[in-house]
């Protein structure tokens, strides 16, 4: 994955968990408590972890568009609050506002280092 591929990769997930972009629900363990806090908090980010269709990033796109919609993505993501409405994630099912903040925080920060940031 190339920068400008990554950049709309993360900013699906933004999508996905404001509910603008819908994916398939799964039913999996990681829907269960305690599991589900264990691996949104604490559990080391695992290389390699498939990605829901919806999140892969399509072969090319605008640099500047792209990051100009990242930017009003994250700020979407951010005024919404651990308080605001939040969709259900496709492996997690329903997570709390600051889980999301937490995982969207851990995602994007595993793609980042990739890149040397």
């Amino acid at each position: 994955m190339n920068a400008p591929q990554m950049l709309r990769h993360v900013s699906a997930q933004m999508r996905m968990a404001l509910g603008d972009l819908p994916v398939r629900l799964r039913s999996t363990p990681l829907s269960r408590a305690p599991l589900k806090q264990f691996a949104v908090f604490w559990m080391p980010w695992p290389k390699g972890l498939p990605t829901a269709p919806e999140l892969l990033p399509p072969p090319d796109g605008n640099w500047d568009e792209d990051r100009a919609a990242a930017r009003e993505l994250l700020a979407r993501c951010a005024g919404r609050g651990p308080a605001g409405p939040w969709a259900l994630h496709p492996a997690f099912g329903r997570l709390s506002g600051r889980a999301w903040g937490v995982l969207l925080y851990r995602h994007t920060d595993h793609h980042l280092r990739q890149f040397g940031r």
